[in-house]
């Protein structure tokens, strides 16, 4: 959708509903180079009009396409679940997100701005404003296919600056529902303008088109690495914005409740069958409570129900995509060659209703070390390993030992614990006894290290930072 208008090649793609791989959920045409230069160009030259609205106008629009979204709640949360696989209570919770973000900013951009500061001379005064930088560009994974890009975009149009918007290519239906709610809430055309394709063929002019002033990006590791590359190398500076992956650990203390522990570990492992960059994939776990929270943990996994996100009784949908499912299974072998030791699960569901879905059985490995690739690597999907530790010195040891920093889960009722864990992970969000998925719309979120490259935070009023700039105004008279 580039200037407000559909674009409509003769070449399609099918999306297919991956718990039923039989129904196509939609058909799109795959954008070619010149459509995205041409977005560009309907982007840049509509940034003046945008930019030139005040506060007030762009926030009513926001207002009211909150209000869309409200209204036609259950058919976007059922569209999500067909398309992307997950259950109907998680596409509620996302979409539910939605008008939170919409609201949030409308609400935000009309109270805040700069500051005035003191001058040095007696007549004179010294104010700073924030402007919008200009064409920004959005690239969005599949995991969580609107709030995302409503996490994203928001925050961008509020600010005044317009967007070029890519989704990813599997999920491309919900995120053109998105961005035609906000045409219909008034936004004009050409602020938001929505490509879809591969990164392969034209993810390149999304981070290097002349008329990009930002990139927002969340994705892989490796992707976003490979664009920070890129960028720069241009001859001009480009503000980046990359939130990347995961693998978060749930360090459990000897004080930890058992029940507790295992419903924060089942929840942020196997949400949205593991398929979060927040998710848990190690538990590490205090050895007084090892044997007695594995067996836990077996037995509430056992009681999880695999299946179509449609049945409002199921826990765990399908994977997204074969390609997921392949990469996972590709990894439960690749742990037991390593020596880890499974214990639950490790298999694919594909008999009954199971045979036209992606499925994996929820999978639990005991016995992981830090040489093991289980531990180390990013897997997401539905595959938890757990280890022993001593001291609390060794659990923040091993929750380290990864090249990623996003999320650290602690499970403990010892404040003096939590807290010198909390401390000395090196990581850019704690949960303290709650999952590590579910992070709020109106807190700050980032990675460090290989999760992100930790310059700018998403959500919260932290994410008017990345879209705006600041300019600093001396007057005197």
């Amino acid at each position: 959708m580039i200037k407000g208008e559909p674009v409509i090649h003769d070449e399609k793609y099918k999306i297919y509903n991956p718990a039923d791989t039989r129904e196509i959920v939609s058909e799109y045409s795959p954008a070619t180079l010149d459509d995205v230069k041409y977005a560009f160009e309907v982007a840049s030259e509509t940034f003046s009009l945008w930019s030139s609205k005040t506060p007030h106008e762009r926030a009513k629009i926001l207002y009211r396409a909150a209000n869309i979204v409200e209204e036609e709640f259950e058919d976007l949360a059922r569209l999500l679940t067909r398309e992307m696989g997950k259950t109907i209570n998680e596409s509620r919770a996302e979409v539910e997100r939605v008008p939170w973000i919409l609201r949030f900013y409308a609400s935000l951009i009309v109270r805040i701005n700069g500051y005035t500061i003191p001058s040095q001379l007696r007549e004179g005064l010294i104010l700073t404003v924030r402007e919008p930088l200009g064409v920004v560009s959005v690239i969005t994974p599949w995991n969580f296919p609107i709030s995302i890009p409503a996490w994203k975009i928001v925050p961008a149009i509020a600010t005044g600056n317009t967007v070029v918007f890519k989704p990813a290519s599997i999920t491309p239906t919900i995120a053109y529902r998105f961005v035609e709610i906000l045409h219909r809430a008034g936004l004009p055309p050409g602020v938001v303008n929505l490509i879809i394709g591969s990164g392969g063929k034209i993810g390149r002019e999304m981070v290097t088109n002349k008329h990009v002033e930002a990139i927002s990006f969340t994705g892989s590791t490796d992707t976003g690495t490979e664009i920070s590359r890129i960028v720069g190398d241009l001859d001009r500076h480009v503000r980046l914005q990359l939130e990347l992956g995961g693998k978060n650990a749930t360090i459990v203390t000897d004080d930890a409740p058992l029940n507790e522990a295992v419903e924060i570990i089942v929840r942020g492992a196997f949400a949205v069958a593991g398929q979060v960059c927040a998710a848990t994939s190690r538990v590490i776990v205090h050895r007084d409570l090892y044997d007695k929270l594995v067996e836990a943990l077996k037995v509430r996994i056992d009681r999880m129900k695999v299946g179509n996100g449609l049945d409002p009784s199921t826990d765990m949908g399908p994977l997204a995509s074969m390609d997921q499912k392949k990469k996972v299974l590709s990894y439960i072998e690749i742990g037991k060659n390593e020596g880890a030791k499974l214990v639950y699960g490790g298999y694919a569901l594909e008999s009954g209703d199971y045979a036209y879905g992606y499925y994996v059985k929820p999978t639990l490995f005991t016995d992981c070390e830090p040489k093991h690739r289980i531990f180390q690597e990013e897997i997401f999907g539905p595959v938890l390993c757990v280890t022993p530790y001593s001291s609390i010195d060794e659990a923040i040891e091993l929750a380290n030992s990864v090249k990623y920093g996003l999320v650290l889960g602690i499970v403990s009722r010892d404040p003096r614990k939590f807290m010198k864990i909390a401390r000395e992970a090196k990581v850019g969000v704690v949960r303290i006894n709650r999952q590590t998925t579910g992070m709020e719309f109106q807190a700050p979120f980032g990675g460090v290290k290989a999760s992100g490259n930790d310059l700018y935070k998403e959500q919260g009023i932290e994410a008017l930072d990345f879209y705006t700039r600041i300019k600093t105004i001396y007057m005197h008279w």
